[in-house]
């Protein structure tokens, strides 16, 4: 299967919210035009769509942090659960990396059962119990 990533656009925004299984991770469209979490309040850093033609598979979402914590958090993965184990989150994880190649990224939506998930993409656990790409 061929995958298409690229930002999320306001136009988007209906098709990626009927793939997570949690109305708290939808996504919404803050007053400044940019797509964010639905009651953030900060600003993305980023916003990615992962689709097959017209059929939305996933998304990823960060946040911005303050400049002096030195890094980027991913905020939430969400792979339509008929999509998973097909290389969706492999995409998504690897758009990211390559939109920031010398930048920290933090996994702020990591789960225990992904942990073998991001090691295989170079994530490691650090010394908060977080996962990241770099010590």
């Amino acid at each position: 299967m061929t995958f298409d990533v690229r930002p999320i656009a306001a136009f988007d925004l209906a098709a990626a919210n009927t793939i997570g299984e949690e109305e708290q991770w939808a996504l919404a469209a803050a007053p400044s035009g940019a797509v964010r979490l639905a009651g953030e309040d900060r600003d993305p850093v980023f916003a990615y769509l992962c689709t097959a033609g017209d059929t939305v598979l996933g998304w990823v979402y960060g946040a911005s942090r303050p400049p002096e914590l030195g890094y980027i958090a991913v905020d939430r993965i969400i792979v339509a659960p008929q999509h998973r184990k097909r290389g969706v989150a492999r995409a998504l994880m690897a758009h990211v990396l390559a939109a920031f190649p010398d930048t920290k990224v933090l996994m702020a939506a990591w789960e225990p059962d992904m942990v073998a998930f991001y090691a295989a993409l170079g994530f490691h656990e650090d010394d908060d119990g977080g996962m990241t790409n770099q010590l």
